[in-house]
Formats: structure tokens, sequence, C-alpha cells
């Protein structure tokens, strides 16, 4: 294949591409409200069940700023002693949670947004768990979220074409 002048073309393709990751550890802090009836000695354990994450959402501050909306719930059961620790029991809490999370990297050429994909990188987890003076349960909760936004994006490509002086068929 010869290559000469004119024989060179650029190609510009569309394709789906990774445009933009962002990845957080996040924190909150949670109060829960006991039944009136209810006066815990300690707490013996928490664990975190039934995570959902909800359809996360772009938040554009402006046009170079963005991040990431994440919000879902899970629910957090409390095993904790009453009565001298003669009586235990678990509370079982379902618990909204909502933040944000500041791209890392994202191509600003990109054309269009398709999809954004969410991996839970760090499980929920109890942290600290403790009564407090006016009879609540304070937690402090952590986990990780990994983000990925996937977005249609253009390539240019240079594309020869050969010469056909001489068909070998």
């Amino acid at each position: 294949m010869k290559r000469t002048a004119g024989s060179e073309k650029n190609r510009e393709i569309i394709t789906k591409a990774i445009c933009g990751t962002a990845k957080k550890d996040f924190r909150h802090t949670h109060y829960i409200d006991l039944p009136k009836d209810i006066v815990p000695d300690q707490i013996l354990g928490c664990s975190v069940t039934q995570l959902r994450l909800q359809q996360p959402k772009v938040q554009e501050k402006n046009l170079v700023d963005r991040a990431i909306e994440i919000g879902g719930s899970y629910e957090v059961h409390i095993w904790y002693a009453l009565n001298n620790g003669k009586t235990t029991d678990v509370l079982r809490c379902p618990i909204d949670f909502k933040d944000s999370v500041q791209m890392d990297y994202y191509d600003h050429q990109s054309i269009g947004l398709f999809d954004i994909r969410t991996t839970v990188i760090k499980s929920p987890r109890v942290l600290e768990s403790v009564i407090t003076k006016d009879n609540r349960i304070k937690l402090v909760l952590e986990m990780g979220i990994y983000v990925e936004v996937v977005g249609e994006t253009k390539i240019n490509v240079r594309v020869f074409v050969p010469e056909n002086d001489e068909d070998d068929d």
C-alpha cells in the first residue's frame, strides 16, 4: 500500500467512554430517638443491612465544576441491654442518606450523558454508637462509593485510503 499526498483523511467517531470518575468515603452521624418506655444501659452491638442506592444525579455547579449526588437508605440494627443488663432487645431503624461526590476527573468534551454507575467499595458500617444524655442513640457510620460517568465522546482518527493502482484479485 502506497501513501501519497491526498490519500489521508480524518474521520470522527462517536463512542461511549468513561468520561468522569469519583471516589469518596462518607461519614454520617445519625441520632436515633428511642421509644419513651425504653432506657438502655448499654449498646451491645450494631449492624447495617439492606443498603439501597438511588439513581445518582449530576449536579452542575458551573461549566467546569461537577459533582454526583448519591442517595439511598440502609437499615441499622442496634442490640442493646436494659434493666441493668437483665434484658436485651434489638431496635431496627431505617435511615435515609444523601451526599455528593466531587468528580476527580471529568472530560468536558463529552457530548451526551448516558449512564452513571455506582459501586460500593466500602460497605456501610457503624464506627461509633453512644447513648446520649437525652436518651437517644448517636451513630457514626461510614461507607465508600466509586462513581463512573459513561457518556458519548468524539474521537478523531486518521484514515489512510489505499490507492487502487493495481487490482490483485
